[in-house]
């Protein structure tokens, strides 16, 4: 009965911001208490119903906390699935009446807010042992999740060098391997990558540039042997140890945690382009790239002006 009513209440809702009205006829809580029992789960059932999650998820209202000094509500649900755990926040006005998927402060300045967030995201993206070309302190960072296999990496790759050949020398690149699964060799030459990247960068970009070269000639069936004989052929790679390595697969775990980072950052597809943790939409040749960093390059400064002003 109950969840019928639910579903009555709930057919004409949409947008972002969603109506939360569930003819239960609760009371507004005190800001700083809990949500009561029977809110969380009338939320829940809201939430569920909203994403239309199957019965097979398990959810809950993981977390609820004010916001600030205001009645708003920040309400963390998590999923469970036999695959994985997720997690949806979403902020409910004072009476829980009204739910939104972002909740905006007109006295935060918008483009230091989502510049901000392009920081966390990169502060994520460029932790751990990547592959990395260019200066740690560079103005620009330009972070690339890429596929040996994928036609459209190697495109990214001629742009990328000719975009760096032609001047900016405050711009940092860091290498994650997302070999997809359509791709038959992809993930073996990640693996290969990965070898070479515990050696050296020099070893690393050596390959990577090779392998990329010789895209169109690499198959499932020589896969190994022309990886190998790429490797032996790249600057700074020590054969002996590559050789070592791609036997005891000491890389394999190198390229896992580059592939779970795809995944926490909802990365399905290759090339997949973050530039100063701002999220690209393609990029069609080294001009139009050059055009971005010197974007990005203009808001850093900006940025680091602003905050230089007010620490004043």
């Amino acid at each position: 009965m109950r969840s019928h009513l639910v579903r009555t209440c709930l057919s004409g809702f949409g947008g972002l911001i969603f109506a939360w009205s569930l003819c239960l006829g609760a009371q507004t809580p005190a800001c700083s208490r809990p949500l009561p029992e029977r809110q969380r789960q009338a939320l829940t059932t809201y939430v569920r119903n909203k994403y239309k999650l199957p019965d097979t998820i398990a959810l809950s209202l993981k977390k609820d906390t004010s916001v600030g000094d205001t009645c708003y509500r920040e309400l963390t649900f998590e999923g469970k699935s036999p695959l994985k755990t997720w997690e949806l926040t979403l902020y409910a006005s004072s009476d829980a009446r009204f739910l939104s998927s972002d909740l905006f402060d007109t006295t935060i300045d918008p483009a230091l807010e989502e510049r901000a967030k392009d920081e966390a995201v990169m502060k994520g993206l460029v932790q751990g042992a990547s592959a990395t070309r260019g200066p740690a302190d560079a103005a620009v960072t330009i972070v690339e999740f890429s596929d040996f296999e994928c036609p459209f990496c190697r495109n990214f790759a001629q742009i990328l060098n000719e975009a760096l050949s032609r001047g900016p020398d405050d711009v940092r690149v860091v290498f994650h391997h997302l070999p997809l699964s359509m791709h038959p060799w992809a993930r073996m030459a990640a693996e290969a990558a990965g070898c070479a990247q515990l050696q050296s960068n020099q070893a690393f970009w050596s390959l990577h540039d090779q392998i990329f070269q010789n895209q169109k000639i690499i198959t499932a069936e020589n896969a190994k042997d022309k990886l190998a004989n790429l490797a032996a052929h790249s600057k700074g790679v020590d054969a002996a140890a590559f050789r070592k390595c791609i036997d005891s697969g000491m890389s394999v775990g190198l390229v896992l945690k580059d592939m779970n980072a795809a995944q926490s950052n909802q990365i399905e597809g290759t090339p997949t382009i973050f530039i100063n943790g701002h999220r690209i939409q393609g990029v069609g040749n080294a001009s139009k790239l050059l055009e971005m960093i010197a974007e990005a390059r203009k808001e850093t400064i900006s940025l680091r002006r602003a905050r230089q002003g007010g620490s004043r």
